[in-house]
Order: structure tokens, then sequence, then C-alpha cells
């Protein structure tokens, strides 16, 4: 590496010996970081001995409920003015360093990255780099960024940064604990701001995990919706996309039609959006026009490690003209997956029917 970028990593844990080593060797090998803050709330595994093994300060902190002074708490540590962090159930893929440098130049800006949920495989773009003498976190749970100078303008740019994130995977087996914390602190500020469309969103992601409970997902969507919306914030996109397959998988086709109309003009040149929109018309019966917005999707120049782009749309085109009696089209589609296993399974099928 032929620098060392001036940034250190802060994490907050607890009990994560499952996941950190990959988080921290995957930070080291992408990033080059050489100054990692480990604050630890209260671990009785070998999370601290994992992190010290390393080469992270691990820094003791009494967990109070509050991941913004447990966040902020670990800056303090840091070495760097500037931050980054990640969780310890991510997992860095791919930087640009020279992007980045260049991006530390304005101690006002905060660095935003693209994390993959390999749960949902959804994409979000998420604030995960700042300078620690121009924001701090607030808020207890799914904690913001705050200029410290409130006359500041708060700004944001893309970072170089791919990431995926482990840890709702349903084998967890510390998934239904996490989730449950994270509501019991939301409804506590919801309490405070029972209209605040963020923490709206975020109550509704956690029931929409692992379809817990999807009825409740979408209640919260909706009165996320309902509260307003700025199109200019990055979680909105995702907040439209997991109410429409929160509906679509509750079974309520007409209001995933609506709702696909509704957001449509602010987002239909977003293959993500397009491709939910086929889900949509697919499920409502509206077959040509999910055919055409599959085809819509394929070879689509944007960054795509879930396939949408090429064999999950070709996929379900392959299932759609399957369903219609096209089946010679169908077997095109499915051969044009690659080893996608549930498209080479058609493709079994279907042989065995045709002999």
């Amino acid at each position: 590496m032929s620098f060392c970028l001036p940034v250190s990593l802060c994490m907050i844990v607890k009990n994560e010996e499952i996941f950190l080593d990959v988080a921290l060797k995957s930070v080291r090998a992408v990033l080059g970081l050489d100054d990692i803050v480990v604050a630890d709330t209260g671990s009785t595994d070998k999370t601290k001995e994992i992190a010290q093994r390393n080469s992270a300060s691990v820094f003791e902190f009494e967990w109070c409920n509050d991941f913004s002074a447990a966040r902020n708490f670990a800056a303090s540590k840091a070495k760097n003015d500037w931050v980054f962090y990640v969780d310890a159930d991510e997992e860095v893929l791919y930087a640009d360093l020279a992007d980045i440098k260049k991006f530390l130049n304005n101690a006002q800006a905060i660095g935003m990255i693209m994390l993959t949920d390999i749960t949902t495989n959804r994409q979000s773009s998420l604030a995960r780099l700042y300078n620690r003498k121009s924001y701090l976190f607030e808020g207890r749970i799914h904690e913001q960024l705050r200029a410290i100078n409130k006359r500041s303008r708060v700004t944001a740019g893309d970072i170089k940064i791919s990431m995926i994130h482990h840890g709702y995977l349903p084998e967890y087996n510390k998934v239904a604990v996490k989730l449950e914390r994270n509501e019991l602190l939301l409804l506590e500020e919801l309490k405070i701001q029972p209209k605040s469309p963020y923490l709206l969103y975020q109550l509704g992601k956690s029931y929409f995990c692992n379809e817990r409970d999807l009825l409740k997902a979408v209640e919260c969507f909706e009165k996320a919706i309902e509260s307003g919306v700025d199109f200019n914030i990055s979680y909105t996109y995702d907040l439209v996309e997991c109410y429409g397959y929160a509906l679509i998988n509750s079974g309520q086709y007409d209001d995933a039609l609506k709702l696909r109309d509704k957001f449509a003009p602010y987002y239909n040149k977003n293959v993500q959006f397009k491709f939910l929109s086929a889900h949509i018309y697919q499920n409502s019966g509206n077959l040509v026009e999910a055919v055409e917005c599959y085809e819509s999707c394929i070879g689509a120049d944007v960054f795509d490690p879930n396939g949408i782009t090429s064999f999950l749309s070709y996929y379900n085109i392959g299932v759609i003209l399957e369903c219609i009696g096209m089946i010679d089209d169908a077997i095109a589609m499915y051969a044009s997956c690659g080893d996608y296993e549930p498209a080479l399974i058609r493709l079994k099928d279907l042989e065995k029917i045709d002999q």
C-alpha cells in the first residue's frame, strides 16, 4: 500500500466472536488502517481477545442503552480525527484508497458507502466516514450523525467502499435478541418523537427482517411515509423498497401497485426500483409490464452483487414465460442464468417433461 489513510476504525461490540475476526481482517486487508478502536460493552465470550489479536485497542464502555454514547466514546479514543465505523457483523469488500484520500480534504463531508445485506440482497447507501471535529452521533438507537456546529450544513458524498452485512441471517441465533432489543429502544424513542419518519422506518425494518411481522412492518412504513419523506435523504429509497416488498410478501398486491405508481416519478431510473416494479407487476398478474421491467434491468451499468441486472431478471422472465406456456423461450431465459441454482433446477425439470 503506497500510503496509509489518516483514518481510525471505531467499533462498538458485545459478544461478537462469530463475526468480529472477519470484520477486522477485512478492514486491515482492504483499507489498511493502522488505528483500530473497539469499545466493548460487556462481552463474555472471546470478543476482546479476537480484537486484541487483530491489533485493536480495546476499551471498556458501560452499556447505557444508548448507541450514540457508545459510538462517541469510541471516537474519543481514536488517534485520528477522521473516523470510519463498521459493525462487527459487516465485512469490507472493496475500497478505492485514492478516492478516499481526496474525500478527506473536506472535514465537513460525510462519506456514504454501499452496504449489501446478504439476508435480503438489498443495497443501502449509508454514512460511515466522518470527521469527529465536525460531527457526533445522536439518538439512542439507529443513531445518526449531527453537525457539532448547528449552523454548519451537513454535506454527504459517495466514497468508493462496498461492504456486506451478515448479521441478520435467520440461522444466526442472536438475531431475535438483537431485533427485540432494537424494537424496545425504538419504541422508547418514538414516545418522544412519535411522528419521526426515520424511527418509524427503522422499526418497520426490524419487523420486516426475516418476515417476522409483515403487517406491523407495513403499518410502520405507511406511517413513516405519511409523516413526510425527504427524497434528498439516503434512507428514503430503502423505506420505499422495503415497504414495497412487505406489501408483496403479505399479499397486498393492489396497495403495492399504488405504491409503485406513487413513487415511480422519483425512482423510475433506479434499477432496484425497476426490479421492485417488475416484482409488483408479476405478483399482480400484469405479466407484460413485468417482463418489460425485468428486461430494462438486464445489462444496466450499475454495481450489482445481487444479480438483478443479470440472472435474477432472466430467471423471473423465465418463470413468467413458463407459466404462460412459452416453454422454449423459458428454457432460453433459464439457460442465460449461468450457475444460478433455481434456474438449473427448472432446466432439469423441463428436460424431464420433454422426455
